[in-house]
């Protein structure tokens, strides 16, 4: 959240299992006071790289699917030149969550107070919640590039697809599909976007090319959509394009 917003958040929910993990970058000159914030990431999910220096961390941004620095270690004067050194940095669009002292608010650089803050300490859980949710934001949608390339799981809004074992998730619970359904929603993913007739369906997922009015891909989709707990009329998954086919919804 930006600097001007209310500081406030819901109870984060801890899975009993982890279906599947994000990785974590956390950087701070003085990680032992980061203890708890660790393991409630840790317990949360997430998979969590610690880093004593500002230039280590952004460096192996790229592998991260968040990257937090903690700002409230540094002395006062070193305050300064870590802030001037990460507007200088470009973190190839992984999200950045700042751990600032509140009596930083007054001197943060403009742009700095854009980015999403939070004064340390926190309350118990807080920055996991926000890890959260500025994950869930950044990531509505996953290029096609990374499904195409085989990369286990994959994202699509709150879905969490594991093609290693045809699984598909969402808030941590396992989604009971069948192999049909299964296939028709990850050809619908691999579309990025673009609209499949239902032609294209009867071939790819039936290997048929029977144009006699069939409805059997209606009738998955129909069955697919319930199981998401989508709405044809209001589709927060799966799209229809009247006379033509199915797409992805925006």
């Amino acid at each position: 959240m930006s600097a001007e917003e209310v500081n406030t958040f819901e109870p984060v929910m801890q899975p009993d299992f982890c279906p599947v993990t994000q990785r974590v970058i956390v950087v701070s000159p003085l990680p032992r006071g980061l203890h708890e914030l660790v393991r409630d990431l840790s317990d949360g999910c997430f998979d969590v790289m610690v880093f004593h220096h500002l230039e280590q961390g952004i460096r192996n941004a790229q592998s991260a699917d968040l990257l937090i620095l903690d700002l409230t270690s540094y002395r006062e004067h070193e305050e300064e030149v870590a802030l001037q050194t990460l507007l200088m940095q470009e973190t190839g669009g992984v999200p950045v969550l700042l751990l600032i002292k509140e009596s930083m608010l007054g001197h943060m650089d403009e742009r700095l107070r854009q980015q999403e803050l939070v004064v340390w300490p926190a309350r118990p859980q807080e920055v996991l919640y926000h890890a959260q949710r500025i994950i869930r934001s950044s990531n509505k949608k996953a290029p096609a590039s990374l499904l195409l390339s085989g990369t286990s799981p994959a994202i699509f809004k709150d879905l969490w697809i594991d093609r290693k074992k045809m699984s598909v998730y969402r808030n941590g619970a396992r989604i009971e599909l069948t192999k049909t359904e299964y296939d028709l929603l990850l050809k619908l993913l691999l579309s990025d976007g673009a609209v499949l007739t239902r032609e294209d369906l009867l071939s790819d997922i039936w290997d048929t090319s029977f144009l006699g009015g069939s409805n059997v891909v209606d009738v998955h989709i129909k069955s697919l959509r319930r199981k998401l707990g989508d709405r044809a009329s209001n589709p927060t998954y799966i799209a229809t394009v009247r006379g033509v086919g199915y797409r992805m919804a925006d």
